[in-house]
Parts: structure tokens; sequence; C-alpha cells
């Protein structure tokens, strides 16, 4: 990223201005700074259009899928009833019914998807509340308050306490000043801000105020570098307003809408050919056509979608992982790729001192004995809290001394707390070492630098000069060693011993940095009397001059190494995912050696995995002489990459392919950006965790998007799912919770569109065999609902039949309603379904006096309604009345025959592959509904309600006999074809029937 715009904030401030035409003292004048508006446009972020309104996606939603087949088969239905009014005839309720509940069904599923939507809006919303209002600026000498949409580049902004900063810009003069990125980063740590120039990453750089940034103490000024969309935010706020990726959720809605399309114009073409036929059957055929369409469409989909997603969403945020879009909970198991932040996700974000080297030897801390601690280790602890500034937040009364919480950098709250332990009252010692001057560890001088007066109990004054910082940096600088209360010269033996120790607490991914201290001589405090820790230019700039005079003849203390420790049971969830066929991506502004370390600790990199510089140190070899065959993990410093973003995207997309583990350190938010691209661009599924705001253009473009849960506004409004625990062992269980959903979802199905083959077949026979056989519109609501939708519901509660984290994601055969599942679902159970259906319908009119052979080509006489003289095969005469009632009893028995076959499917249904007895019957809600069903069928046996539900009462115990080969026929079948696709994995037989 070799852009000058990058490093414009090394730049000498007299370059910066004569630049931007600007003046430190008077600022731009009032006609540059309007042109320069009207050339490069308002500071302001790039929004897109407003999205519709809540009632326009809601309709949209209402017809999508099977929304305009269900809206018409209630049009049709009233449209029956408006018949029946019009000819004043005897007014059917069923019609009215059938039309309510279709239209109810419509207006529902509509309602439910569009509850499943992500209102993606919100994070425009969190980006609008970053940018101050107003703001300060010096123009033409004086200072003027305008709207911060109206600062521009060259802009000499005032930055004053309790403000937000509305541009970046390089400051030239500070007072005291700290700023506090918590809008950006999503960490509320102050950053005490200089003008010198200290590194070149401007994040790092301690002379750059971003804009949104907060002022927490102080005043200062600085020249306005970038705004806009050009600013750091306005970069990020850019790339986060892209269009997300399609769910899996509606990737499946997409899958039948070709269906649904060819439905209602089927619909509509029998509706106009039956209403355009003026014949005495007109209505019984447009009766005809609504059932075909409501028997075709299953009514209960977007209830089961839904529901799953729902059930799914409540039992991860058990797990303490929120999901805001509901459609994510299904996608999540369809991850191929985790792109993971280092810091928060992995680790505990608890950092604590690990390891001490003091008087030539390196001691863990867990392992120090607190009561037996030499003179050279208590030096070494009060001295790095004097060279500290950690301190206990204030309001914590009562609060135990440990469990306090401080306020600070992460090394110095680590040191701090571990001298808690050890110093009995850590504010005494400070009191009795007053701080007169400072200077704060920046990357560049890499030292922390603290000047305490100190009076004895007899009034003896002496200074002492501490510091803190890098060993390369602090070692030469000091020529003794503290050891035991002496002081003996530092030699070369023992620069190796403590640069080694150094160098292998880098390598395990600690951060630790030397202690050394120095009685100043009253020559040397000459040289820094008067200067205070205000960080204005003068002060600042001659205390950092003046210090080379001082800090020399340093006596080395020891060093104090700090780690984040990884999460709990993070290998095993690392293994897990590589076990799921799942790559995982970490990318971090971190270190290099850091980032490698840390990705060795918790698995990313895998212990059979080496880096170049892994291979290079076993070998003994230069990185260049090792084979690139050799390689099996990269890490990347990602700021080395001097070349345009295009060339990046094929570089990367190389990494990716070659290595299994791949670590992107120092990288820049455009890269994150880049990389989840160039990933979907492979065919992966990504999902990104991230807090900060640097994150959010990579949680928006991934197609799973994860905030922690202590993570900036920005983050968590585009995020699909929120990490309570901000714990990437919860987002690993929360895939596999995910898969279930998808495998349960599937179980669901192909219970609840089995009993559709019979309703079709039923259709077909009563066309083409003129079989007097056919449903009324109340029983296939009865059907589709209550036999069909609320068992199938109980399958989500089913556990997992086998391990699902050691499946490989189903991206080619993404399909809920894939070919084995019709095949399952509509022909081998169905059919026999089907069957079962059409032998109690002949048994029972055959009880009733109508033999098989005589129904055939009965249809057209059996619903004449003037004809009231039918004749059976026993010489028995029927009216219109009697056939009718003979017909609800029909209905009755279809729905208990029905029934029975679901409560023997519900419970075949539960597995896919394992054996049913092994897997067993602890899903008390599957329990429940197959007793339901039995008690469904009991009631249904004894009501008689013609009227309205079209069903009649039933007591033909011996009918249901014949129920029982077909019955076992389907336990053989299913039992059997379950043994086959576990003893013969991966033949043709799972190919063709296995839908899991």
């Amino acid at each position: 990223m070799a852009d000058k715009k990058f490093y414009i904030h090394t730049w000498p401030t007299e370059r910066i201005c004569a630049k931007f035409k600007s003046d430190l003292t008077n600022g731009l004048t009032t006609p540059t700074a309007r042109s320069r508006l009207a050339a490069n446009g308002k500071n302001r972020f790039t929004f897109p259009v407003k999205p519709e309104s809540k009632l326009r996606r809601f309709m949209k939603n209402c017809f999508h899928a099977f929304g305009l087949a269900t809206l018409l088969s209630s049009i049709s239905c009233l449209f029956l009833y408006n018949l029946d009014v019009a000819d004043d005839r005897k007014i059917v309720p069923e019609y009215c019914i059938s039309g309510v509940v279709l239209l109810a069904a419509f207006l529902i599923s509509g309602y439910l998807r569009y509850l499943q939507e992500n209102n993606d809006y919100k994070v425009v919303g969190a980006f609008k509340n970053l940018m101050p209002m107003y703001c300060t600026v010096l123009r033409d000498g004086r200072k003027q308050i305008i709207r911060s949409e109206n600062v521009v580049l060259g802009d000499i902004l005032m930055i004053t306490y309790g403000e937000r900063i509305a541009a970046d810009v390089r400051i030239f003069f500070s007072n005291n000043l700290e700023l506090n990125n918590v809008a950006l980063t999503g960490i509320s740590v102050p950053v005490v801000i200089s003008p010198e120039v200290t590194h070149v990453n401007k994040w790092v750089a301690r002379n750059v105020g971003f804009a949104c940034s907060h002022v927490m103490k102080g005043h200062g000024m600085g020249i306005v570098i970038a705004c806009g969309n050009d600013s750091e935010v306005g970069v990020m706020a850019r790339l986060s307003m892209g269009t997300r990726p399609t769910s899996r959720a509606r990737i499946h809605i997409k899958q039948v809408r070709i269906y649904t399309i060819i439905l209602c114009a089927i619909m509509l073409f029998g509706l106009f050919i039956t209403v355009s036929m003026k014949s005495k059957f007109e209505k019984m055929w447009i009766e005809y056509n609504v059932g075909v369409a409501v028997a075709l469409v299953p009514l209960h989909l977007p209830v089961l979608v839904y529901f799953g997603l729902w059930h799914t969403r409540k039992k991860l945020l058990g797990m303490g992982c929120y999901v805001r879009n509901m459609e994510a909970a299904s996608t999540l198991g369809k991850t191929t790729v985790i792109c993971s932040s280092l810091i928060g996700t992995l680790t505990m974000k608890e950092w604590r001192v690990s390891e001490v080297f003091v008087d030539g030897e390196l001691l863990r801390a867990k392992e120090i004995d607190v009561e037996n601690l030499s003179s050279s280790f208590e030096k070494l602890i009060q001295i790095s809290v004097l060279c500290n500034d950690a301190s206990v937040s204030p309001g914590q009364r009562g609060v135990p001394k440990m469990l306090k919480t401080l306020y600070g950098s992460s090394f110095d709250k680590a040191v701090y707390r571990f001298a808690m332990s050890i110093i009995p009252d850590i504010q005494h010692v400070r009191h009795n070492h007053e701080l007169l001057t400072y200077q704060t560890y920046n990357s560049m001088d890499q030292i922390h630098v603290t000047i305490h007066k100190k009076v004895n109990h007899i009034g003896l004054i002496k200074y002492l000069l501490l510091i803190r910082g890098h060993f390369s940096v602090v070692l030469n600088n000091c020529t003794t060693y503290f050891i035991d209360r002496e002081i003996v010269p530092l030699n070369e033996t023992h620069r190796d011993t403590i640069r080694n120790e150094a160098l292998k607490l880098m390598m395990t991914g600690r951060q630790s940095y030397v202690f050394a201290y120095k009685v100043l001589s009253q020559e040397e405090h000459t040289l820094i009397a008067g200067l205070t820790y205000d960080f204005n230019v003068k002060n600042s700039e001659s205390f950092r001059n003046r210090l080379p005079e001082i800090a020399h003849s340093l006596h080395f203390l020891g060093m104090i190494a700090i780690y984040d420790p990884p999460v709990y049971n993070i290998n095993q969830a690392v293994e897990k995912c590589r076990s799921a066929g799942i790559k995982l991506v970490l990318f971090t502004r971190s270190d290099v050696n850091f980032s490698r370390a840390i990705a060795k600790t918790v698995g990313i990199i895998g212990p059979d995995h080496e880096t170049v510089e892994d291979i290079a140190l076993r070998l003994k070899i230069p990185e260049s002489q090792v084979k690139r065959s050799m390689i099996t993990a990269a890490v990347i410093n990602m700021r080395n990459w001097h070349k345009k973003l295009h060339h990046q995207r094929w570089d990367t997309k190389q990494l990716l392919l070659s290595h299994p583990d791949v670590v992107f350190a120092e990288i820049a938010v455009e890269q994150r950006h880049m990389i989840v691209e160039v990933c979907q661009e492979l065919g992966a599924v990504v999902t990104v965790i991230g807090s900060t705001v640097h994150d959010t253009c990579a949680i928006r473009r991934a197609n799973i998007g994860v905030a922690e849960g202590a993570s900036s506004e920005a983050s968590q409004s585009c995020a699909d799912i929120i990490l309570v625990s901000s714990n990437f062992v919860t987002l690993v269980a929360a895939i596999e919770e995910s898969r279930l959903l998808y495998e349960n979802m599937k179980k669901a199905l192909a219970y609840s569109l089995s009993s559709n083959t019979a309703i079709v077949l039923i259709h077909i026979a009563f066309l083409v065999m003129q079989i007097p056989f056919r449903l009324f519109l109340v029983v296939y609501l009865l059907l589709d609902i209550f036999v069909s939708m609320v068992p199938a519901l109980s399958l989500f509660y089913e556990p997992a039949e086998e391990n699902l984290m050691r499946q490989k994601p189903k991206i080619s055969d993404d399909y809920v309603l894939n070919k084995r599942l019709v095949f399952i679902a509509f022909i081998q159970v169905g059919v026999i379904e089907a069957n079962v259906v059409f032998i109690t319908y002949f048994v029972f009119m055959a009880y009733n006096g109508f033999l098989p052979r005589m129904l055939i080509g009965m249809r057209q006489d059996w619903y004449d309604n003037f004809n009231n003289d039918i004749v059976d095969s026993y010489g028995q005469e029927w009216t219109r009345y009697a056939r009718q009632q003979l017909e609800y009893q029909v209905s009755t028995v279809t729905l208990l025959t029905l029934i029975i076959m679901q409560c023997a499917n519900l419970i075949l249904i539960k597995t896919g592959r394992a054996n049913l007895l092994s897997h067993g019957f602890k899903n008390a809600c599957l329990n429940i509904a197959v007793f339901y069903l039995i008690g469904l069928g009991i009631l249904l046996s004894f009501l008689n309600i013609p009227e309205y539900l079209r069903i009649s009462s039933v007591f033909c115990p011996s009918l249901f006999l014949y129920i029982v080969p077909s019955l076992i026929l389907l336990i053989v079948l299913e039992s059997a074809r379950r043994y086959l696709l576990r003893r013969f994995p991966d033949s043709w037989l799972e190919h063709e029937t296995y839908y899991g």
C-alpha cells in the first residue's frame, strides 16, 4: 500500500501546509475553502439510498415463492363462496373458511419472511452517528464555528476536551491532549497525542487524530489531511455499504420460484377454462383446480422455516451467541472459511504476567514464591509500577483488590495487577516517588521514561530515572547489572543471555519489556529541571533532545513478559473446524512474530505445519533457500505488499490455494475486504469475526458477519451474529447447531411432504379414472396444518444422529428440496401412503355397497345434484344427500389413514442413516407429537361436523386392519435402506436416497 497519502502524517508541517496552501497561524482563506468544498464535495460519508418502506418490504415478501399461488387459491375460494351467495343457494361455509384461512396463510407467510430479513440499513445510522455536527476551524486568521460537513483539506482544526474530531488531522500542537478511539476500535483506551513523528503507520503514530475520535483531555490543533470518504473511517464506511451476499434461506426461496411461476400459470389457465365453461359442473371444477393448487403448495413451508430458524436462534442465545439476522442461523452451517481477528475471539483478552527475568534467571509467574523474594525482584516490581501508567478505576469501593478494574494499556494493567499481589500499597510507593516528567512509550523510540523525586527519612532528595522498553534499545544504554543488592558490570555474556531470552519469549507470543534505572546526578537533574509532562511542542522536543544526555550508564534490573492466554478448549474448537472442512484464516494488525506465535498457540497453524521461517530455523539455512513445496503455512506481513490492489488479489488467491494455514499480519482495512472477496471468488462461504470499525467492511462483505460482544456500534450494526462471550469456541458450537438445523429441516420437510403424493394421486384418479373420490378444501387445510405441520415442528428438537463436525460443508448440493428428498418423500413413502389411502377408500366404499369396478367412471353421475337414484352393487338406491354424507365419512377415513401412516413416518424419519433403536427416543417433543397424532385420530373418528369441516364420525375398526401390511412394508423398506446406507457408505444407494 505504497500510497503517499498514507504517509502524509510523517511530513513536516511546512510541507503539508504548502501542499494544501494553508497557514498554521491564519488557516485557509474563505474563498479557498469555498472553492475546495465545491471541487471535493462535503465532508461526509456516501451512504446508499434509503431502503423501501416497511409496508413495501412486507408486500414483496408476501408475493415471494408460494405466496402468489396461495393468494390465487384464496381468491378462488372466495369466488366460489360468492357464487353461492349470488345464486341464492344454501350458503356453504367451507369456501368462506378456506378462503379466509388461505388469505391468512398468505399474509402470515409474508410476515414470517419479513421477520427473517436483516435490516442492513442500521449500519448507515451507526456511521452517521459517529460524525459530529459542528466543529471549530481557523480561517482568515480567526476562529469560526462551522458545520462539520463543510470542513475541507488544509483546514486548521481546533481540538478541545469533550469534542469529537470532524476529519483526519495531523497534530502540530498539543497540550496534555488525549484521544479515545472507542468509536472506531470498540476499545476504550486513551491515546496520548504528541506532534512528534513516531511511526509510518497512522494507527500506531501518536500525531494523528482520526475523524470521529473523542477528545478525552487537553486541547490541540491539527491540519486536516483527509476528510469525507478519504478519511480512515470514511474508507471503512464506503467498504461497509456494499451489497450483502444472498443467504441460504433466500437461495432456497429462489429454488422454488420457477416451480411457483409454472404452478400459478397452470392455475390461472385452469381457472380461465373452468369459468368459461358453461356447464353444470363449473363450480366443482373450480373447486377441483383450487384443490390441486392447495395440494401442490406446501402452506406449512414458511412456518417450518421460520420455526426452525427461531428455535436455533433461541438455542444459540443460550450459548452466548445473539443472532440478529435469523437467516444467518441457517447459512452459518454452510461456512467453509472463517476469517478471525487475533485478540479477543481466540484469546481471553486478559493479559497477565507470564515470566519474569531477574538475577540472570527466567522465572515463571505461577511458580514465584511471594514469601521469599530477592531484593532484585522486589526492586524490579517496584520500578515496574512507577514506570507505569495504569491505575485503579474510580468507584470500586468494597471490590476485592485483585478484582478491581484497571485503567491503562494492556502491559501496564498486567504488570500493575501482578504487583498488587506483591506490594501491599502501590499508591504509597507512588506517593513516595513523586513523578516529575515522563515520555510515554511509542513505536519509534520504543521506550517509556519517567523521572521521579524521592525524599528519604532524613530529608535527602534523590532523583531517579526509570526506563522501560524494547530490549534492543534499553540494553544499548545499560552498563551495569543489578543482582542481589550488588551492581556488577553488564558484560557481553549477560547481554547475549538477555537477548536470547527476549527472542524466545517473543517467538512464543509474549510481549516483553526490560527495565533499567539510574540515580541522576545534580548536573543531570539540572538538564531536565523545569520540564513537565505536558505534551506541547517546546517541552516535548526539549525533553526528547535532552534524554540521550542523561539516559546512559543505566543499571539493568530485569525483564517482564506478559501474554494473553487462549480461550479454554480453543485447540479442540480449531480441530473441529479442520475436521469439518473449514479453513481458518487469521488477519490482524499485530506484529508478524507475535501473530505467528499466537497462531501456533491456538492451533491456527497446526503442529505439523511450518512457515518458511520455521523451516529455515530447523534446517539452519537462509529463508531464500527454502523450497516452496516444503512450506505448509504462511504468515504474511501485509504492510510490505507495496503493489496495486489487483496484484495483491492474485497473490492472496495463490496463498489461499497453496497453504492450508494462512495468517495475514499488519493488515489494512482495504486488504481485509479484499481477502474476503477473494475467498468468495474461490467459491467459499465466508464467516468473518471482528470487533472494530476496521473489521466492519469485512463483516459486511462476508456471508456471515460476526461481531464480538464488546465491539463498536458500526460492527454490531452490520453483523448477522453477535458473540456475547466473544469466544471462538462458541462460534464453532453455533456452526454445529446450524448444521443440525439444516439436517432437521430436511427431516421436517420429508415428513410433511409425504402425504402430498396421496392428495395428488386422488386428483389424478378423479380426473383420469373418473372415480368419485375427492377431498374437500377444509380437509386439505386440516391435513396440511394439523397432520403435516404441527408434528413436523417436533423434528427440530431431534438431536444429531452423527458427528456433524466431521462432515464436509454442503456447498455443491445446498438444496433443501434435493432430488433424494423428493424421491423419499414423494416416491417411496408417498406412494406407499397413497396406496394405503386407495385401499381404505375402496374397502370402505365396498362396505357401503360400491365395489371397486363400479366406482370407475361414476364421477359424472355421482356429482349430479339432480340424480337421486344411483344404484350400488347390491341394488340399493342412493340420493344426492346420502352420497354427500358418505363423502364426509370418506374424508374422515382418508384423514385417519394418513394420520396412522404419518405417525409411523414421524418415528421413522427421526434418523436419516442411523439405527432407530440405537439413536433412541430422547426427543420428548416428538414423543408428544406421536401421542398428539393418536389423539387427533381418535377425536376425528368421533367428530361429526359435516357442515363446517366436511367430516363425519366413522366407527369401523376392522377397516384399518388393511393398513397393517403397508405399514409393515414401510417400516421394512426404510429400515433396510438405513441398514444398507450404514453397511455400504458412499454407495449408489446413498447418492440416490440419502437426503441428509
